[in-house]
């Protein structure tokens, strides 16, 4: 008896551990209709699929229900490490009312369980949100919209898929007294526009000359809005149906004259002057604007903004870490006597490295490109170059919204921060960078990389470590010594390392962003540690700057200040004895 109720009793802790950490909120209040329908949806999953779950699955030792069967699989603190992550990651008021009753989530949970490893939380994140969006969130859907039209005494058996359809595209406001004016306009949306978007997607699919991606949604949503307004009726005539009209192009001239009306109302309609010139004509505009509905029309080019991401790397590597002066202070020792390698394949890369001099870019031709580009340094222009002048300001408005997110995020990290000023400055840069990386600097920036490896080879080879290397024998000692012993001056490199890897993860997230939707929780946390990572480096070097490296700036004030990006120091160039073969570098 004393063992029984000791069983009972763990067992009723764990179950209030398992309820607890299962717990997404809500700040709002849910419709009545919604509650049914949610209601519903939870019987649905704990007794069918609940049981065709246990009759399918191979997975050993499955309890009463998926809360009581999660804690043989997934740890009460890793449940509650991955609750926080979605609960704070932005989500839509359908999968948050889903996942907040907690039956539904212990089941998504448990079947996302079978297929992302139990460590991975922003994988098991994502897996949960894939899958409360696909069968318990069509059918949440389907008990909604039969919930309100059986009050509404409303029969939809005709159009019951195109409506499920319209409700997944559109989506239903769930709030409480909001989801009988959705459904209510819905119904009168789908019985405006009868069978005419399913032609309409017909057409495009199998007798369209166009591609499909002339057909933006605004452009198809002009098309049915003007094939009502023309009457057109897809229905039986005579002893045709109205898939044997459609087959035939019987309907081929109205989708066209729809198409091209479309076009003039999405653009400007009729202009003015020229209807004026017709007797009796009149402008008609419905004042809708052109959307830019593609990303390829909004003139986004990644490889530009991957290009430029190289550009900056070298820029940090090559010109302000000095690795490029660091490369030619060895060369010239190495002509002088001073560093004594006779042969061998270091030999050959410094010999290399020094015939290839005057075929490379000169380091006023360098400047010059991340000046325009970049606006880092102070190269030398061209009278017909611009200065990219805007991107510091866009790339410190990017650092400053992930800084201000990472603020919210820690003070309040059970209410959901927005990311919309954040994506906003992503495309910004997108803009920016797509429109200056242009002309010959791709194949510069491609020739700079391969200059910078060839440099940092040398300063890995072995006879270069064991001669400069230090105890630590790595080419960042290297480079801190002949920095320090032929040009003077003191190289950060573990900063400067940060600030190039960094800040390249930065320009690949910017590359590679296309719309939030699309955004993956893991790339965003990427993002999210990359960014903070060369914010806290920035506030470092700068700090270091001011004080002469006495200290570096606390983690958490580097988030709140931003400083400019870093600009090389500038002195007079060490020439070597003139008129010898190495009297134009400079070191």
């Amino acid at each position: 008896m004393v063992e029984a109720a000791t069983t009972e009793k763990n067992n009723g802790s764990q179950g209030w551990a398992v309820d607890r950490v299962l717990t997404i909120r809500r700040t709002w209040a849910l419709d009545t209709y919604a509650e049914k329908a949610l209601k519903a949806t939870e019987y649905w999953i704990t007794h069918q699929q609940w049981e065709e779950y246990k009759g399918h699955t191979h997975t050993l030792g499955l309890g009463q229900t998926a809360k009581d069967s999660l804690p043989r699989y997934l740890s009460v603190e890793k449940t509650d490490q991955l609750t926080k992550n979605i609960d704070s990651s932005g989500l839509e008021d359908i999968p948050r009312a889903l996942l907040s009753n907690s039956e539904i989530y212990a089941f998504v949970l448990l079947q996302a369980t079978e297929s992302v490893s139990k460590d991975d939380i922003a994988g098991l994140a994502s897996a949960v949100l894939l899958r409360v969006l696909d069968l318990p969130k069509r059918y949440f859907l389907a008990r909604l919209l039969a919930e309100v039209t059986s009050s509404l005494q409303i029969k939809i058996n005709s159009s019951q898929t195109r409506i499920v359809n319209l409700t997944l595209e559109q989506g239903i406001d769930i709030r409480s007294g909001q989801v009988r004016a959705s459904v209510t306009t819905l119904l009168g949306t789908i019985h405006r526009e009868k069978n005419i978007p399913d032609y309409l997607k017909r057409y495009i699919d199998e007798r369209s000359a166009l591609p499909e991606s002339s057909f933006t949604p605004t452009i198809q949503k002009l098309i049915v809005d003007y094939l009502i307004k023309l009457g057109v009726d897809f229905k039986t005539r005579k002893d045709q149906t109205s898939d044997q009209l459609f087959d035939s192009g019987a309907y081929d001239e109205y989708f066209i004259l729809a198409y091209n009306e479309a076009l003039k109302t999405s653009a400007a309609a009729d202009d003015p002057i020229d209807t004026a010139r017709i007797k009796g004509g009149q402008a008609t505009w419905n004042f809708q604007v052109d959307g830019f509905e593609s990303v390829d029309r909004q003139g986004v080019i990644p490889a530009n903004i991957k290009a430029a991401g190289a550009l900056d790397y070298v820029y940090t590597i090559g010109e302000v870490m000095r690795v490029f002066d660091v490369a030619n202070a060895l060369v010239l020792r190495w002509a002088s006597g001073m560093l004594d390698i006779p042969e061998g394949a270091t030999a050959s890369a410094l010999y290399r490295f020094h015939k290839l001099r005057n075929e490379r870019n000169t380091p006023a031709e360098r400047a010059m490109l991340h000046k325009r580009v970049l606006n880092k340094g102070n190269g030398k222009l061209l009278s017909n170059m611009v200065v990219n002048t805007a991107f510091s300001g866009l790339w410190h408005q990017l650092m400053a919204e992930v800084a201000e997110y990472i603020r919210k995020s820690e003070r309040s990290k059970d209410v959901w921060v927005s990311k919309s000023s954040l994506y906003q400055a992503t495309k910004n840069l997108q803009y920016n960078l797509t429109e200056h990386m242009t002309g010959m600097s791709h194949v510069q920036v491609t020739e700079d990389y391969a200059h910078l490896q060839e440099a940092l080879d040398i300063l890995r080879s072995d006879e270069i470590l064991t001669n400069f290397g230090g105890r630590r024998k790595s080419l960042w000692s290297v480079l801190e010594q002949v920095a320090k012993e032929d040009l003077g001056v003191m190289i950060p490199t573990s900063t400067l390392r940060s600030l190039a890897v960094e800040g390249n993860k930065i320009f690949q997230w910017v590359a590679g962003y296309e719309t939030e939707a699309a955004v993956r929780a893991t790339d965003f946390d990427r993002l999210l540690s990359a960014a903070e990572s060369w914010i806290i480096a920035q506030a470092s070097l700068e700090s270091s700057s001011r004080s002469k490296g006495s200290h570096k700036m606390p983690a958490g004030k580097a988030r709140r200040n931003l400083p400019p990006a870093p600009s090389p120091k500038h002195r007079e160039p060490v020439k070597a004895h003139k008129g010898g073969d190495f009297d134009d570098w400079d070191v």
